[in-house]
């Protein structure tokens, strides 16, 4: 897992642009403590600690400019978490990497980005159950 970022991130949860919300996957988008530095943008799996509640959550995490949507350099942290609705906005958060799924593209529609996502998922849910997923979560715990 060496592409994986070792070391937490740590941030707030605040409103994007509810994209997600639409498309099926609603994403807590994360802004990371100043100073922090961003992991290579990619598709992560991993699990989000919100630690005010001491519960912790299965997650496919996004860093990246959303090149599906826009052109930007701005780099984005967005998660979905596969076991808890509701609001996290405004929560303090750490988000634990388990391993780097694939790197970001740029769809030609949202059809195919919903099909990519729900993979995504799929893999994301695999590699939290593996040795090595349930390990972090045993670190983070």
């Amino acid at each position: 897992m060496a592409d994986t970022p070792t070391a937490p991130l740590s941030g707030t949860v605040v409103h994007g642009a509810g994209r997600g919300r639409g498309l099926g996957f609603p994403t807590a988008n994360i802004a990371p403590d100043p100073g922090t530095p961003a992991p290579p943008p990619a598709i992560y799996s991993g699990w989000l600690a919100r630690r005010a509640s001491g519960t912790v959550h299965r997650a496919t995490i996004s860093v990246g400019t959303n090149p599906t949507f826009c052109d930007t350099s701005e780099i984005h942290t967005e998660v979905y978490c596969h076991d808890t609705p509701g609001d996290l906005y405004g929560e303090r958060v750490e988000l634990w990497f388990v391993a780097r799924i694939r790197g970001t593209e740029r769809f030609a529609s949202v059809d195919e980005l919903l099909l990519a996502a729900r993979e995504d998922v799929r893999r994301s849910e695999a590699l939290l159950d593996s040795e090595h997923g349930r390990h972090v979560l045993a670190v983070l715990s």
